[in-house]
């Protein structure tokens, strides 16, 4: 099993025993490296684990710190939480069945990826509870992957580990994340099953979004061959909507593929979302009915 690097904010009073002892009680002490990150001269140095040292007078980027990083994988670990007893376990023999989709087709992932999207409307991906709420500091990251980020425009901080979460879920980064619960991602990967599946949460759960957008393109799209004014409506609003999904799945893209399912991704959020708004206004009028 390959190693990955623990990047510990160490306090004032860092003891490096209580550390050792703890990733000992955690059966993680032979899968990690520890690279302490001291703020202020706090920790100078310290024969037991290397430290990456800031200065008061410093403010280094993320990108200094990855260079620092020798493993592959890395997450940040808080000495003052209590972590579940099997968290590395669980965690790292997540690590290890990750799905082997990364190397799909174009078409397979462009359909994952329209799932990951809160735009794509028909999300499965598996939610963790809420009690590990406070283990999402604690995720696992790909090094590579989060050198794909714009890592200069952030730096090193003791909250850190939060900012780079909330960043790597808003680019869609994969990341490995505790659960008291293991439960495996699925994805939906045949075009047909996927869109008999949103028919079937359309049929459940109105959105407004998706029927907007059904009503908009019906009404202002047959209405600007009559009027101008409709016309210019239809351009702004379409306009917009394409700027929106062109950037989302510019994010996407650029994350999976290198760019590579950017088109495909253009033409499955309009028709995911003519799908789903159609299916759900017509569930609306029959219950009405």
């Amino acid at each position: 099993m390959e190693k990955i690097t623990l990047l510990v904010n160490a306090p004032k009073n860092f003891a490096s025993n209580i550390l050792r002892l703890k990733l000992d009680n955690l059966v993680a002490s032979d899968q990690t490296d520890v690279l302490l990150i001291s703020y202020h001269n706090k920790i100078k140095n310290t024969a037991d684990f290397p430290v990456f040292s800031i200065e008061e007078d410093e403010d280094p980027s993320f990108s200094q710190l990855l260079s620092s990083i020798s493993t592959d994988k890395f997450m940040f670990f808080n000495p003052e939480i209590d972590y579940p007893a099997n968290f590395f376990s669980q965690i790292l023999s997540t690590d290890e069945k990750k799905p082997e989709r990364e190397n799909g087709s174009l078409w397979t992932e462009s359909l994952i990826a329209v799932q990951q999207s809160h735009y794509g409307l028909c999300g499965f991906q598996a939610k963790t509870s809420n009690e590990d709420n406070f283990l999402k500091e604690s995720a696992l990251f790909e090094k590579k992957e989060v050198e794909t980020l714009n890592t200069d425009k952030l730096s090193v901080h003791p909250e850190s580990s939060i900012e780079l979460y909330r960043y790597a879920v808003k680019k869609k980064l994969n990341l490995v994340e505790y659960s008291s619960r293991k439960v495996k991602v699925e994805y939906l990967t045949n075009f047909t099953e996927l869109m008999y599946a949103c028919q079937k949460q359309a049929q459940k759960e109105f959105k407004l979004f998706p029927a907007l957008f059904v009503l908009f393109f019906l009404f202002f799209g047959v209405g600007a061959a009559f009027n101008p004014a409709l016309f210019l409506i239809f351009l702004l609003g379409m306009s917009a909507y394409l700027l929106a999904i062109t950037l989302e799945a510019f994010g996407l893209s650029t994350i999976k593929k290198n760019g590579a399912i950017l088109i495909v991704l253009l033409f499955l959020f309009p028709f995911v979302h003519l799908v789903y708004g159609l299916e759900s206004l017509m569930a609306k009028f029959k219950k009405k009915a």
